[in-house]
């Protein structure tokens, strides 16, 4: 079996959500607060969204981030396993000038699910998005490299094996000061991003 590591299109499943919706793209564009044009491009996968436009994006259309990974259910196992290099990912830019955020699905999501995994892949200079908040509660374990936590008014510089916990209402933004990609166990919950 070939391993899975290529980026997913997003802009199928976008689209798809806006139409359910019954909402144009210039109504989603006003929404979110950003171009018709963009919305445009992004559902024909030719830009990809800052990771604080793909927040307000779902929100608006009523899914989760979740909803835009693998369309796979899981089966009736009793555990998923998700093998090392099958992961799926969805890249999002939040410069032009920089590669952004990877989002790499740790595990699969069941409408049961409690909590949401991932492993946020961060190049350098990368993140930058404006602070978001939302219902939940989040985690995190910085596997490799350095990130810029801020939760409120706070900044926390967190290196490999840092942890971090903090209740999702909080407006947060992180990003990566280093010159090498940080990656971070993401955890939240519910699965609401």
């Amino acid at each position: 079996m070939a391993e899975k590591t290529d980026q997913i299109h997003i802009g199928g499943r976008l689209r798809h959500a806006r139409k359910v919706k019954g909402l144009s793209m210039k109504q989603v564009a006003e929404l979110v607060d950003c171009s018709e044009s963009f919305i445009s491009k992004l559902e024909r996968d030719k830009v990809q969204p800052s990771l604080t436009l793909l927040h307000r994006l779902v929100a608006t259309l009523g899914i989760n981030v979740s909803n835009l990974f693998d369309a796979d259910q899981p089966s009736e196992e009793p555990a998923f396993i998700v093998r090392s290099g099958n992961r799926p990912r969805i890249q999002m830019n939040s410069r032009p000038t920089s590669n952004g955020v990877l989002l790499e699905q740790v595990v699969p999501l069941s409408p049961k699910s409690l909590l949401q995994a991932n492993i946020h892949i961060i190049a350098p200079e990368g993140g930058g998005h404006e602070a978001i908040s939302h219902v939940g509660e989040e985690m995190g374990f910085v596997l490799e490299g350095t990130i810029d936590l801020q939760v409120a008014d706070r900044t926390y510089r967190l290196t490999a094996g840092d942890s971090f916990l903090f209740h999702s209402e909080i407006p947060h933004a992180y990003n990566n000061p280093g010159e090498t990609p940080a990656r971070v166990l993401w955890v939240n919950t519910p699965p609401t991003f």
